[in-house]
């Protein structure tokens, strides 16, 4: 089947196809062989030879179908079939004539015939299909005709389209001067088409008058040609001989009962007629197939479009607006009316629009485009789809064009695609080389100017289009938009700078304009297309003035019927609009605009916002386009305006209608909303570019729970001077092509866009790539350059800070979805300022702009500069921040008070920037807090109605007048106008003492706190204002969270800290409008019994915790001064009510109050005799009423609380005091212990006698109002039985031993192995194994160790015991239980009669035959002497040889003699191996017959007395066991009490767990000094010393300790680094250490590294800041330091304390925030806060075993795990003998030795007492060995027992 028929074949049918004899089927059959076996070039050759009998073929063969048609003797089906097939194959043969042959049809060849088929072919009567194709096929033939296309041909084209009126633009052209391009501007200038005039054709002129002429009428369904009355015929002879009949032109083919017509033939068929006009340019198979020459084809046909068809489709069209000189008048409100024709234009502008669309194809690389490859690139593709196909979808957003094809498929004659028909496929090479798309593409875009505004004008049709038709606005809107954003496969010419008009303007030689496709392309286009370019500014001119009608056109107030209801029309707009707003933001953040460009946008978005927007807000916003745009609109204007200031200089003019127009509109909540965005926005800029503080750092680590803080603003280096700033300018490497023609002169903008263009994006995304480089160009000065360190310090690019929301550094993208902008298409532009540089997506326009000379100063100054300068940040933020005007000018009370509420939250942002605004360099810069001071001032005088605004106002005015510390430098402080000041204290006198209760309260909240501790100037002048107000607020029954009843007790107790003498002062009557002054000495007194009233019922929790801390700050101060004060006692009676509240939370507050006065105990017993027991006695009220409650959660933090002061209370009032009777009551410490049973066994104890309270009917137990904080169950409880129990004992052990020796040590560190050198340093293995030690078990509570020791020898023993005896052996007690661990040492005594009438002891007999034979025994051997001691006669005997302790003298002095060995040493042995051992052993064996020998040589008998009556030697452990006994441990009814534990190595693990424990609470804390002008971590942590006033408070803290030999509590200081002393307070119930920055060294980075380790690892800190900005939470950045006090210190003697917990911190006493309290007693406030403070922490902390809880746990584990449960026979056998007695050694070759070992060391051991002395003892030397030989039962054993055979030594006496 694809082979072709041979040569001699196809010269047959040529035969048949010549023969004229053949039938034209014959004929026309043969055709059809020859054209499927011809390409192209070869169809075309032999239809030019054969062309005479091709036609005749196609006219008969036409004219015998036509009659076939009209045949009625047979079958209607079976004629229609035939004719129909006929007619189909006659049309083929049509189109290949029209497509092979147009040489000829231009020279009119068959003009007159093809006339009368066209006639027939385009009947109105015919199908709708023929008609179709017919269009088509005329299209071929009309452009074949071209230019020669005679009058009547132009006619029929005009009239193609039905429904159409007459065209009177139809002129007949001038034979002598044809302008077939021209292009009538006026059709109505022309004359009316007359019928008659297509008669005077030459060809249809004739002299007969009454001649029938071929006529073309126009009806109102079409053209029907028919045949008058002639004479002459155009394809017969005109002689007289053949006349003709005149005959109607009928259609050839009706159509069929079962077609289905369409709804509207206009915009039908105007569809055929636009896609046949695209499709049909490039089946002419021409001898010049050139692209040009199929571009002028198509000029031709547009040409006659827009001459005949335009005026009509649309009437609007204005042909001299033009993209090169731009009409940019801005639009107006019109209306929007509905035509005819208004789908043929939609029809029109779609089909231009989908041309116009160089889309960027799916997967393409978005590099090369595909055109600029080659010129057949585009191929048909099946699935493509054709911008005709895309006419039919209206709701359609964006086209992508493809290759065109038909838009009806019907029929198999479809010649609208470029596919051929499959009987021509031979000729498919043709269309490869043409592309219909490409030819249309090049006309309407890159061809001339005229078609280029022929484009842009029909574009321009799409705004004025009623909304109803919006998916073609939308269309587009979306052309548009890939123009703007370059999101096409190539850059149309126009979007091109025309680079030689700039060039020659600046006298620059001229640059070869960049190729937009290959050689052969531009060759076909000539170099004219340089002169198409008009250049993105241009464009983006048009494009902002053209879009802005939509937001100004309206036509829906009458409708047509079946219409769509209005709503859905203002949805239309309004989505029209957002994308319309959504294009201009994307020119605003990402294109670069010149001057001009800038002014129109500024322009056209200040005329659209004030006409959709009106002046009054619609009550139903939803309902009005305005109501929906205005959260967008705003945005765009305002940060447009912001924008345009950064890049170009705005007239004053245009600020000017700005501002007249944000003023106009204040009465829209969105504008006040978008304006505080942008006033965000520019603060952080502000912050950044001239405060050198990065605001929108933020971040926040996860530990422990989340509890960490977020992190200060990054700190940068101090920017330039206003006026000397270095420009920073970051180009980011995606920018868009166009945007900046003049970047260094170096590429050209088109070049950008091939190499930076890389990434494919999708349409809706207008961001670019993520990844981008940043160019940082600094402008040099004389000054450094400006560099960035923020913490993204610019590593990330410019496109993720545009990312960013606005909680990180940029502008809110887009409204909220409240604000009605929910439209995707605004979202796909965000709108946002960048912080860094604002001009970095824009480049310089002027070659001068980056010069030095302009660098320096931003453009809205004059300057070249653009983006981001401290000068331009300064500038912008105060015009914006006025922009609005006089905030009380505002009618509407809400849009009033928003204003001033955002105004209270911009001043929270300056005070932040201040307290983060570093002192390095800039301190001349201040913070502008008073700027806003006048409106302040002036909202006093509004109106009520504006009452909410009115009390913002006042608010602001505290905080912003409060901003500034005291103390601050002249350099640095913000100080106060003097008019200011007087005006703020006039508003806070008028406001305090005025009737309007709002304004009290808000006087009260935000001015009373600080009032104090700021000490303005005169600020005593308004102290009885302030006691006035806050007695009004108190006074109120008001508990809602707007009534400040915290802060007026808080300025209430404050107020008691000042200095009596400024009572004295004069002060400001409290009355409204007066200012007379009076004094108050009494004023203490008065407030003092507001604070006992508060204390006593006030209804809010928080004001009533806080009336119980000032109650007890200025109890505290009295006592701590010793000033006496004789209702002193009633205050502290006050206190003691106060733990009777219900509310347990207030009681723990109260509880921790209380327990700060017993560090006053001492003077509380000497000043108020009587109140110590009375504190007592109400402690034990509370425990006891708590007694049956403290299983509860809620109970056991108070229980816990209350359980501590009474132990502190009564360890420090001594027995003496709590044993006293008075009239006949029981003592308090029977009531004390009493209670603690009470508590212990959680019985009831309010029946114990003593407890009854007087009742107070004053008091009030209960609150109204619980505002404490968040209501949660505590993580971790206490174990209140076991607390009770735990103090019990302590009582027990301590009472009347307070405070200790030792000042901190409640628990004994001896252990088993102290004063035993054999069982090593540590409580190891060796103590299971000693024979010495019993561990037992006396309760279930108690574990005891009994260790026996030999006597301590010491010199003070005499005097202890004088007249008795002492047995050699003594017995060590150690006892642990919850209190700790004790150590008891006991030994026998022994009293002799006789002893006390001897006066001195009779000498010994010595042997005369040896003068001293003991001490020439090897075991009697002196111990050696220190090796730095030099011997003589002094130190040693003189019987002995000290040569060995010379040697090592030697050795020790002068090392550089010895050579590397002792001197002392000694050398080997002379003797044979072996012999030694044995010469050793025959000495031992010696000395043992010597010393056997001097005892028993003087009585013989007694010895063998003694031998047969004495009994065996005690063992190691008798001592203990007689002690026990006599104890009455061994005694069976204590047998159960007694258990003995089971010897093994987790015993001893557990015993040193045990014993690391500790008995009290432990509280380490970080103490930090902050010193003047401080403020970086490593400033402040490099202080290693503080002031006077600060070291003062630190004595007065706690007390200071060595870390080296301290024994207490270390909190992790114990080592190296931690420094050498560091305070350290304890009491009874806890131990506190507190790590102070300035103890701790400083000297090195590793050091203060290790010191930020300390510092932040504690969970409370307390800082000591003498700087006058307030400390910063993140200053040491941690994730503890869940409590932070800080302590300002004032002058006068007086503190500031600030404190801040977290949120889950529960509150507690005795400070409470923003207090001011005295220096005297603010260490044990402190001191009592941290404590307190820290048991608030660690409730907070899920499974924390607290304070006595885990070393109960341990013991409980140690009685269960290791009691050894044995009968009473085995239990008194291992009391008697600990371990079972060891086995004899094996003999071995050394025998003699070993055995002679063993017997030294027996003696060794149960010798005299002189072989061990005072802890630790130096074993006592053998002879020559350094240590006892080891027992065989392992490493480390106790000395084996003594022999049996030898009796005890006989006891001592003392003396």
């Amino acid at each position: 089947m694809f082979t072709k028929k041979s040569h001699q074949d196809l010269k047959k049918s040529t035969v048949k196809i010549q023969d004229s004899k053949k039938d034209s089927a014959t004929r026309l059959k043969h055709l059809k062989i020859i054209l499927e076996h011809f390409d192209s070039d070869e169809a075309k050759t032999y239809f030019e030879n054969n062309f005479s009998h091709v036609y005749f073929i196609l006219y008969d063969n036409f004219i015998q179908a036509e009659n076939n048609l009209r045949q009625k003797e047979l079958p209607f089906h079976l004629v229609h079939k035939a004719g129909k097939e006929e007619l189909e194959a006659a049309l083929l043969l049509l189109e290949k004539v029209l497509c092979l042959l147009p040489e000829l049809l231009g020279k009119r060849w068959q003009l007159h015939s093809l006339t009368r088929i066209f006639s027939k072919l385009l009947h109105s009567a015919n199908s709708q299909k023929l008609r179709a194709e017919a269009i088509k096929f005329f299209l071929l033939w009309y452009q074949a005709l071209g230019d020669n296309a005679p009058f009547e041909v132009h006619k029929m084209f005009a009239l193609l389209i039905p429904g159409m009126p007459d065209p009177g633009n139809v002129t007949r052209p001038s034979p002598l001067n044809p302008k077939p391009f021209d292009i009538t501007t006026n059709p109505h200038e022309t004359g009316d088409f007359s019928m008659e005039d297509i008669m005077q054709h030459p060809n249809f002129s004739t002299v007969i008058d009454n001649a029938k002429k071929v006529v073309v009428e126009q009806t109102s369904s079409g053209i029907m040609g028919k045949i008058a009355n002639v004479s002459a015929s155009i394809f017969h002879d005109t002689n007289a001989l053949n006349p003709v009949q005149s005959v109607e032109i009928q259609p050839l083919l009706p159509p069929s009962a079962n077609e289905k017509s369409v709804d509207n033939e206009t915009k039908y068929f105007f569809e055929i007629l636009l896609d046949g006009m695209a499709t049909s340019v490039t089946k002419l198979q021409w001898r010049d197939r050139s692209h040009a020459k199929a571009m002028r084809c198509f000029a031709f046909l547009l040409e006659k479009f827009k001459q005949y068809y335009l005026p009509v489709i649309c009437p609007q069209f204005n042909h001299k607006n033009s993209l090169y000189k731009p009409n940019l008048d801005l639009p107006v409100q019109h209306n929007i009316l509905e035509d005819d024709f208004v789908l043929c234009r939609v029809t029109l502008i779609k089909w231009v629009a989908n041309y116009a669309h160089f889309m960027k194809k799916q997967g393409s690389d978005g590099g090369q485009p595909s055109s600029m490859t080659s010129i057949g690139s585009h191929l048909p593709h099946s699935n493509t789809p054709t911008p005709a196909t895309s006419l039919h979808h209206e709701e359609e957003t964006s086209f992508t064009v493809g290759h065109p094809s038909d838009s009806s498929r019907a029929s198999s004659h479809d010649s609208a695609s470029n596919t051929p028909h499959p009987s021509l496929e031979s000729g498919s090479g043709v269309y490869e080389e043409l592309s219909s798309e490409q030819v249309v593409r090049d006309v309407l875009c890159c061809s001339s100017r005229e078609h280029v505004d022929f484009t842009i004008e029909v574009l321009r049709q799409a705004f004025l289009l009623p909304f109803s038709h919006a998916a073609a606005i939308r269309r587009v809107i979306a052309l548009y938009k890939d123009w703007i954003q370059m999101n096409v496969s190539e850059i149309p010419p126009f979007l091109m700078e025309s680079t030689y008009e700039q060039q020659l303007a600046q006298g620059e030689p001229a640059v070869p304009p960049r190729r937009l496709r290959n050689d052969s392309y531009l060759g076909a286009l000539g170099r004219d297309n340089v002169m198409v370019r008009a250049g993105m500014q241009n464009v983006l001119q048009v494009f902002m003035t053209q879009a802005a009608h939509v937001f100004v056109g309206s036509g829906w107030t009458v409708l047509p019927a079946g219409a769509a209801s209005p709503q859905q029309l203002l949805d239309e707009q309004t989505d029209t609009c957002k994308r319309v707003l959504n294009i201009y933001r994307y020119m605003v953040m990402h294109v670069a605009m010149d001057y001009n460009t800038w002014e129109q946008l500024l322009l056209v978005l200040l005329q659209i916002t004030s006409l959709v927007l009106t002046k009054i807000p619609p009550k139903k916003k939803q309902e009005t386009l305005g109501g929906n745009l205005a959260p967008a609109l705003f945005q765009t204007l305002i940060v447009t305006w912001i924008k345009a200031n950064l890049n170009v200089a705005v007239k004053s003019e245009l600020w000017q209608n700005f501002m007249e127009l944000l003023m106009r509109l204040t009465h829209w909540e969105d504008l006040i909303k978008e304006w505080a965005k942008t006033m965000e926005t520019l603060t952080r800029v502000l912050a950044r570019h001239v405060y050198s503080l990065d605001l929108s750092e933020a971040s926040g680590g996860s530990a422990r729970g989340g509890r960490r803080p977020p992190a200060a603003p990054a700190v940068l280096p101090r920017p330039p001077a206003l006026h000397h700033a270095v420009s920073v300018v970051s180009n980011t490497d995606t920018r868009t092509p166009g945007k900046s023609p003049k970047v260094n002169h170096e590429t050209h903008p088109r070049k950008e866009t091939a190499t930076r263009r890389q990434l494919t994006r999708c349409r809706s995304d207008p961001h670019l790539s993520k990844q981008a480089r940043v160019e940082v160009i600094i402008v040099p000065t004389h000054r450094k350059p400006r560099r960035w360190y923020s913490l993204d310090s610019l590593r990330n690019s410019l496109s993720q800070n545009e990312e960013r929301d606005s909680a990180s550094g940029s502008r809110s993208p887009s409204p909220a979805p409240s604000s009605g902008v929910e439209s995707s298409s605004i979202k796909d532009s965000p709108l946002q300022i960048d912080l860094v540089s604002d001009g970095a997506n824009v480049s310089e326009w002027g070659s001068g702009d980056a010069e030095t000379g302009g660098g320096a100063c931003g453009v809205v100054l004059g300057g070249r500069a653009r983006g981001w300068l401290p000068d331009v940040a300064a500038v912008m933020w105060r015009r914006m921040l006025a922009a609005l005007g006089d905030p009380n000018l505002l009618r509407d009370p809400a849009h009033h008070a928003h204003f001033f509420n955002y105004l209270i939250h911009l001043n929270s942002t300056l005070l932040k920037i201040s307290a983060n605004q570093t002192l390095n360099g800039n301190t001349e810069i201040h913070v502008p807090f008073n700027l806003v001071a006048g409106w302040c001032l002036e909202a006093e005088a509004l109106p009520p109605t504006h009452r909410a605004g009115k009390l913002l106002a006042l608010r602001l005015l505290c905080e912003s007048t409060q901003a500034q510390g005291p103390g601050a430098p002249s350099s640095c402080n913000n100080q106060l106008h003097l008019a200011h000041l007087h005006l703020y204290q006039r508003a806070l006198h008028h406001g305090l003492t005025g009737e309007d209760r709002s304004v009290v309260d808000v006087l009260v909240e935000h001015a009373a706190p600080r009032y104090l501790s700021l000490a303005l100037d005169g600020y005593s002048l308004l102290l009885l204002d302030f006691v006035h107000a806050s007695t009004v607020v108190l006074n109120s029954s008001d508990m809602g969270p707007s009534c400040p009843r915290t802060a007026a007790v808080t300025f209430l107790g404050s107020l008691l800290s000042l200095p009596d003498g400024l009572m004295n002062a004069p002060m400001l009557q409290p009355y409204p409008h007066q200012y007379n002054t009076v004094s108050c000495p009494d004023l203490k007194e008065h407030v003092l019994n507001i604070v006992v009233r508060v204390c006593r019922r006030e209804g809010a929790g928080a004001a009533r915790c806080a009336g119980a801390c000032a109650l007890t700050a200025h109890v505290t101060q009295m006592l701590a001064t010793r000033t006496a004060c004789p209702r002193l006692p009633s205050y502290v009676t006050c206190l003691l009510q106060m733990l009777m509240m219900k509310n347990k939370n207030i009681a723990k507050v109260v509880s921790d109050c209380i327990l700060v006065l017993a560090d006053y105990t001492d003077r509380i017993v000497e000043m108020y005799p009587g109140l110590a027991g009375k504190i007592i006695r109400w402690i034990c009220a509370c425990l006891a009423q708590l007694s049956t409650s403290c299983h509860r959660d809620t109970v056991k933090p108070l229980a816990g609380s209350l359980l501590l002061c009474l132990a502190e209370f009564a360890v420090r009032c001594g027995p003496q005091y709590l044993m006293e009777e008075k009239d006949g009551e029981q003592t308090l410490l029977l009531l004390i212990f009493k209670v603690l049973y009470a508590v212990m066994k959680g019985a009831n104890g309010s029946d114990i006698e003593g407890l009854s309270l007087p009742v107070d009917d004053d008091f009030d137990p209960n609150i109204q109002l619980d505002n404490l904080g968040p209501k949660t169950i505590p993580a971790s409880t206490i174990d209140v039985k076991l607390w009770a129990q735990t103090i019990c004992t302590q009582l027990v052990l301590y009472l009347g031993h307070w405070p200790l020796w030792s000042g901190c040590q409640l628990s004994c560190r001896v252990s088993e192995q102290h004063d035993s050198p054999l069982l090593g340093e540590e409580l190891g293995p060796a103590v299971l194994t000693a024979p010495n030690i019993q561990l037992m078990r006396f309760s279930d509570s108690t574990l005891a160790s009994l260790i026996e020791l030999p006597a301590l020898d010491l010199p003070a023993r005499a005097g202890t015991t004088p007249g008795l005896t002492t047995s050699e052996r003594q017995v060590r007690v150690l006892l642990r239980d919850i209190g700790g661990k004790a150590c008891w040492d006991a030994s026998a005594l022994y009293f002799d009669p006789s002893g006390g009438q001897l006066e001195a002891p009779e000498p010994l007999p010595l042997p005369e035959s040896n003068e001293c034979p003991r001490e020439n025994t090897l075991s009697s051997l002196p111990p050696p002497l220190p090796p730095d001691l030099l011997p003589d006669y002094k130190n040693c005997p003189p019987d002995k040889h000290q040569l060995d302790h010379v040697l090592a003298y030697i050795g020790r002095t002068s090392p550089e003699v010895v050579c590397g060995r002792r001197l002392d040493e000694a050398g080997p042995s002379p003797l044979p191996p072996g012999a030694e051992d044995e010469l050793v052993a025959a000495l031992v064996a010696h000395r043992n017959q010597e010393r056997a020998y001097l005892a028993n040589k003087d009585n013989d008998e007694e010895v063998e007395l003694v031998e047969t009556t004495a009994e065996p030697a005690p063992g190691p452990f008798s001592q203990c066991r007689l002690f026990l006994a006599q104890l009455g441990t061994l005694a069976p009814a204590r047998r159960s009490h007694a258990y003995l534990l089971r010897r093994t190595d987790r015993l001893l693990r557990e015993l040193r767990n045990l014993d690391a424990q500790r008995c009290r609470e432990t509280h380490k804390v970080a103490v930090i000094y902050v010193g003047k002008g401080q403020e970086t971590r490593n400033e402040i942590l490099s202080n290693r010393c503080g002031s006077p006033a600060y070291e003062a408070f630190l004595a007065a803290l706690a007390w200071e300790v060595e870390l080296e030999s301290h024994v207490g509590f270390t909190g992790g200081l114990r080592g190296g680094g931690a420094g050498v002393s560091a305070p350290y307070a304890a009491t009874l119930t806890f131990e506190a250490l507190f790590h102070v920055a300035t103890r701790m060294p400083a000297d090195t980075p590793d050091a203060i590294l290790n010191k930020t380790r300390h510092l932040g690892n504690d969970e409370v800190h307390v800082v000591w800041s003498e700087h006058w900005r307030p400390y910063k939470r993140d200053t040491l950045p941690t994730q503890f330091c869940d409590v932070l006090i800080v302590l300002y210190p004032l002058p006068g003697g007086l503190l500031r304390c600030t404190i801040t917990r977290k949120p889950d911190v529960g509150a507690f006493g005795p400070v409470w925030e923003e207090s001011v309290v005295g220096v005297a007693g603010g260490a044990a406030l402190v001191r009592g806060a941290v404590t307190a403070g820290g048991r608030a922490v660690r409730a907070t902390m899920p499974l924390y075993q607290h304070a006595y809880t885990e070393r109960a746990r341990c013991l409980d584990a140690l009685t269960h795990h290791h009691t050894l449960h044995t009968s009473y026979e085995r239990f008194v056998e291992r009391v008697r003998d600990p371990l079972p007695a060891p086995l004899s050694p094996h003999e071995t070759g050394s025998g003699r030795l070993a055995a002679a070992l063993l017997d030294a060391g027996a003696s060794a051991w149960s010798g005299s007492s002189e072989s061990h002395s005072v802890s630790p003892r130096p074993a006592k030397r053998l002879g020559p060995f350094k240590r006892l030989p080891q027992a065989s039962g392992g490493p480390h054993t106790a000395p084996p027992l003594s022999d049996p055979a030898h009796p005890a030594p006989p006891a001592r006496r003392n003396r």
